[in-house]
């Protein structure tokens, strides 16, 4: 981490900079292309992108910055973030992570002794060929990007002490919590990473137009391992979970902590990576001393809904991520913002000192219901809707495989309990909900499958008819033992719920975003735990239509147990998560149109 002597030296090497830059600032930015050999032989495809006026007499900080899962590093200027950075006067360097584009090697999913040393050795070859600005021999360099280019943003920084400033956005702090929370796969984000993955890995970097010639490419073979555990038995094994420690923070960051100031950028109705993920890194950061902030925000893997309102997400994500590099790769004194800085449906950004909210209420969460349904069976959705999953930057819309919808009234797989109501004004929730279950009941004995239910835990704005942020926590359930408490392991929300509307909470056995279980069962479920919320927040009381009888005054008497109704048909195409997969694999192969950058 940068002391105040170096920021102040970093400032003034700036100046200097400023001071000797040609007028013709407005000039196009230089880019060129390079293939840097990384530590163990593999090409890498890079492209360097200089500022006007940066040279050997007027050198500028370094920006590293790479591409999404199956994608490749940016290689035009655009208008986007890249053109920003530019307008501010650092140095961008892009490129094809190892296994995808043009790069050689094989995919790692950025783990700190594959990628992470890429990236160093992208940095040794940028201080060794590029007007790259350093204080006494040290250069001065950050990174931003998202997602798969967040990932190699921690994985770098704790392996390499030469990172001044990192910027993720939409990355993760654990892949095990990620895709496999509560032991239950989130099978609608594995599919679709695994099919455009597995695509781009292979074919992408097979044009003899590529600088360093036809690559091989693939995906490391534990992913396919874990993604087959997953088909055929609905679980992922300890190796595959240990394979994905292996590209995590909460995992390196034990023994190699992360001690770079740190902008942690996440997406509420992100389902991939999510809020509670999000700001995992901003405490590991935090807890090591070093500068660190959390930005909430709409959008991320999946596209900000329509009904929620505008609040110029990515602008205001730039503006932050200029302000950030301005301070600490830069030393100017400039305001970086609160540490915790959010908006949420309402469209108003808001800033705060900590998650949850100061002065936040734990509004009590509550219920019972008796004989849940729990039926192996995949409702299998349009096929003609998987065409959105080809649409990044902006993130996919919100497809019932990759987000939670509400259980339908009367559907025996969900039950449905009062929170809240808003009372004398809107409710305003930032926070990670306290939930758990306690659940019993009897599953139909199957070969060579365990006794194991599924359970799924949800708020929903009532009148709008929405899951808030899309989002919904999973827990995987052995009732091998009877009677069994667990808690429910919940993404972040960052919500307004508008005055006079409610808030519940649905406890259900299926899910097109996460596996279902695969035993037939019939489960009676205890909900208990709190929210944080601040406002007046006033207890639904039955007499509203509520679907369960509980106290009106959040007293903690006890609740009578809801009998599960079996009003609507259960779903008739049964099928498992191998047939979500193989609709993922055709769906993305009929799409993939792109060619390799150099072709």
């Amino acid at each position: 981490m940068r002391t105040s002597p170096r920021l102040m030296a970093a400032a003034l090497a700036v100046a200097l900079v400023a001071s000797t830059a040609p007028a013709s600032a407005q000039e196009a930015p230089t880019v060129t292309s390079h293939v840097v050999e990384s530590f163990d032989g593999t090409p890498i495809v890079s492209t360097l992108f200089l500022p006007s006026g940066a040279s050997d007499d007027a050198p500028v900080p370094l920006v590293l910055r790479t591409h999404g899962w199956g994608g490749t590093g940016e290689t035009e200027v655009g208008t986007g973030t890249l053109a920003r950075l530019l307008d501010e006067g650092y140095a961008v360097l892009t490129w094809d992570q190892r296994g995808f584009g043009c790069s050689g090697g094989t995919v790692r999913i950025d783990d700190p002794q594959f990628e992470g040393r890429d990236v160093s050795a992208l940095i040794d070859w940028a201080v060794a060929n590029a007007p790259v600005a350093s204080i006494d021999g040290d250069p001065i360099v950050g990174m931003t990007g998202g997602s798969y280019a967040g990932g190699i943003q921690t994985a770098t920084a704790s392996i390499d002490s030469r990172l001044d400033a990192l910027a993720p956005e939409i990355s993760w702090a654990d892949l095990r919590y990620s895709l496999y929370s509560g032991e239950v796969v989130n099978q609608g984000w594995v599919a679709a990473l695994y099919a455009a993955g597995k695509a781009t890995a292979t074919l992408l970097g097979q044009s003899p137009d590529c600088p360093a010639g036809p690559q091989d490419g693939g995906l490391d073979p534990a992913i396919d391992q874990g993604v087959t555990e997953f088909i055929t038995s609905g679980t992922v094994g300890p190796d595959t979970l240990d394979f994905f420690a292996k590209s995590s923070l909460a995992s390196y960051g034990e023994t190699d902590p992360v001690t770079v100031p740190t902008l942690v950028m996440q997406g509420s109705v992100d389902t991939l990576f999510d809020l509670t993920d999000g700001y995992r890194i901003y405490e590991h950061v935090r807890d090591q001393g070093a500068p660190a902030r959390f930005v909430a925000f709409c959008g991320g893997h999946v596209a900000c809904p329509d009904t929620y309102a505008d609040a110029g997400d990515r602008a205001h994500l730039d503006d932050a991520i200029v302000a950030w590099f301005a301070r600490h790769l830069k030393g100017e004194d400039v305001a970086t913002g609160a540490p915790i800085e959010y908006r949420t449906n309402d469209g108003e950004w808001r800033s705060a000192p900590s998650m949850p909210l100061p002065g936040a209420t734990a509004v009590p969460l509550e219920g019972q219901a008796e004989g849940l349904v729990v039926v192996p069976v995949l409702d299998i959705p349009d096929v003609e809707g998987l065409a959105g999953l080809i649409a990044v930057p902006e993130g996919i819309p919100g497809l019932p495989i990759t987000t939670s919808v509400p259980t339908a009234e009367g559907d025996p797989r969900g039950a449905t309990f009062p929170v809240a109501v808003a009372e004398d004004g809107p409710l305003e929730i930032l926070a990670i909900p306290d939930v758990t279950v306690t659940v019993s009941g009897t599953t139909v004995p199957l070969d060579q499958a365990s006794p194991t239910a599924h359970i799924f835990v949800k708020f929903v704005h009532r009148e709008a008819g929405e899951v808030l942020n899309l989002q919904e926590g999973a827990i995987a359930v052995d009732l091998s033992d009877g009677e069994v408490t667990v808690d429910v392991p919940m993404p972040g929300l960052a919500y307004t719920l508008p005055e006079g509307d409610h808030l519940d909470v649905q406890v259900a056995t299926n899910s097109l975003m996460h596996a279902s279980g695969r035993v037939p069962a019939v489960l009676d479920v205890t909900l208990a735990g709190s929210l944080p919320i601040v406002g007046t927040a006033g207890r639904p009381s039955p007499d509203e239509g509520d679907a369960v009888a509980g106290p009106a005054d959040g007293s903690g008497d006890e609740v009578e147990p809801q009998p599960v109704s079996h009003d609507r048909p259960l779903p008739v195409t049964g099928a498992n998560g191998s047939v979500l997969l193989g609709l993922l694999a055709l769906s993305t192969a009929a799409l993939l149109r792109r060619r390799p950058k150099f072709a």
